[in-house]
Parts: structure tokens; C-alpha cells; sequence
């Protein structure tokens, strides 16, 4: 577990007030100090997208690069009781001076199946020290082109960090504490049973945020449970569940005293399919 503490100081005024005055300058200190904490477990809190490259640095999972390999996923988001849905394929294209061109394509959902959404997708350049699975997967990109409704755009890194396709894939990586394996599962995909992994992941963070009258404590737990199997590209994920939870105490107690309200996020991440032999989708690099 670790903590982190942050200090909310509200500067004293001088000068005699009236009680109504005095009453309101508590309030507006109440305000001030509430809004910084909500700010703070705000950007504490903020969840991470469960991606293909979530578990990269975890060398329980197989890494699988090659030419030609794709997967296709399906992913469900459950939070404050909302279901959101999206589907992505991932395709390695080339290999040439030193990097993997790797495709992200948003698919839509036809009668025929999935199909790649048309004129949409990004085409990442990952260095090849991809391979050695430390640091930071972002300071891998060496380039980003953007294809939206068909125009081609090259990213700057400014402009690649903000986009939501992008950075959905590369910001999400879990460094668990603890690690488990918990046995064997048989999933089907695209009428292949395959044997899969299964492994726990979890981690606690804490978040000390220090008021004029007590302290505001925010716990912060992250699981990721995977299925993995070698013979699929990238990371070998199968399917994968992750749970973000999060809850806020006051310590010590105070009568009426309120707290950020507790937040759970659930995403599953569910192969639909796999192979090797994809060609460039998204034209000329």
C-alpha cells in the first residue's frame, strides 16, 4: 500500500467580523476546502482503461509481437449504473527501422459480425524496446497517425496524449502488489476452446488529504483478473475483468460531517478473435 498526504491550509483573516460575517467566512472556508478535496480525489481517483497493454509489464503473460497478428476485443464499462460498450481490433502491420507499426481500428457492429469502422483508427510506431517490458509504454510511441472520417492527421505527442483512442491504450498500465494464480478455465472464441491462465492482480492506494479540523482519508483498491493463453497475439488476454473501487472516511468522525461518495467502476475485456495474416487497413503510413 502506499499514501500519499496533501495538506489544505486556509489562509486567517484579520480584523474583527460580526457573527453573520464570521458564520459566512466559515462557510466560504467549508466551500474552499471541500472543493480543493474533491478536486484532489478527483484526480486521484480517475480510472484507467482496461486495454489490451493494461498487464504489459507483467511478465506472467506471454508478449507476442509478429507481423500479421490481430485480435479483436470487446469491451463493457459498468459505472454510477450505466453499461457503456465499445470494440476495438489491434493488428500489428510492419516492422521496419526499429519499430512495430501497430493499428488500433474501431469495429462496428453489422448483421455479417464485426467490421472495421470506415475512415477511423490510428496507426502507433513502437520502438522495438517494446520487447523489454519496463518503463513507461508511452515513451515507447515514436509516431502517431490519426485517421478520422477518412482524413489523415500526423500527431504531435501534446495531441496523441489527449486523444481517446490513443491514450486509452497506453495509459492504463497496472503494477499490481499482489499476484495469484488461481488455476485453469476453458473459453471458447470463434469455435476454438482454449485453455487459458487465469491470474489475480490487486492493489491498494491511499490518498491523505489534511483538513483544518481532522483528515480526509480516500482508499483506492484496483483488481484486474485475465485469462491469458500463448497462442494469442499481444498479451495472450482472453478475457480479462478489472474492478475499481474507491471510499473516503473523515478521521477523526464528525457529527454531520460528509464524505466524497463511494465509487465502483467494472470493465470486461472479452476476445471475439484472433489470428495472424492482417494486412494495412488504414492506407499508406
Amino acid at each position: 500500500m502506499t499514501g500519499k498526504t496533501v495538506r489544505i491550509s486556509i489562509s486567517r483573516l484579520t480584523g474583527k467580523k460580526s457573527a453573520t460575517e464570521r458564520s459566512g467566512i466559515a462557510s466560504r472556508r467549508a466551500l474552499t476546502a471541500w472543493g480543493a478535496v474533491c478536486a484532489l480525489l478527483c484526480m486521484s481517483g480517475s480510472s484507467q482503461a482496461l486495454d489490451v497493454f493494461t498487464l504489459w509489464r507483467q511478465p506472467e503473460l506471454p508478449l507476442r509481437l509478429e507481423v500479421g497478428a490481430w485480435t479483436d476485443y470487446r469491451t463493457s464499462i459498468v459505472e454510477s449504473g450505466q453499461r457503456t460498450e465499445r470494440q476495438i481490433r489491434i493488428q500489428c502491420v510492419a516492422q521496419r527501422g526499429g519499430t512495430w507499426q501497430v493499428e488500433f481500428i474501431p469495429l462496428e457492429e453489422r448483421a455479417s459480425g464485426l467490421v472495421p469502422a470506415p475512415g477511423e483508427g490510428c496507426l502507433l510506431y513502437l520502438a522495438e524496446r517494446v520487447r523489454e517490458r519496463s518503463g513507461d509504454l508511452a515513451d515507447l510511441v515514436r509516431r502517431v497517425i490519426r485517421w478520422q472520417n477518412g482524413e489523415r492527421t500526423e500527431l504531435t505527442p501534446a495531441q496523441w496524449r489527449e486523444d481517446p483512442l490513443v491514450s486509452a491504450s497506453l495509459r492504463g498500465h497496472f503494477r499490481p502488489r499482489q499476484i495469484r494464480a488461481a488455476g485453469e478455465s476453458v473459453r471458447v472464441v470463434a469455435g476454438r476452446a482454449l485453455t487459458c491462465r487465469q491470474w489475480e492482480m490487486s492493489a491498494t492506494d491511499t490518498l491523505k488529504v489534511r483538513l483544518p479540523r481532522g483528515t480526509l482519508q480516500q482508499i483506492a483498491t484496483r483488481e484486474v483478473t485475465a485469462a491469458v493463453h500463448p497462442d494469442v497475439p499481444f498479451l495472450g488476454i482472453v478475457f480479462a475483468t478489472e474492478r475499481n473501487a474507491s471510499s473516503a472516511r473523515l478521521e477523526p468522525p464528525r457529527p454531520g460531517g460528509s464524505t466524497p461518495a463511494p465509487t465502483l467502476r467494472i470493465e470486461y475485456m472479452e476476445l471475439v478473435g484472433y489470428g495472424v495474416g492482417a494486412a494495412r487497413s488504414l492506407g499508406a503510413p
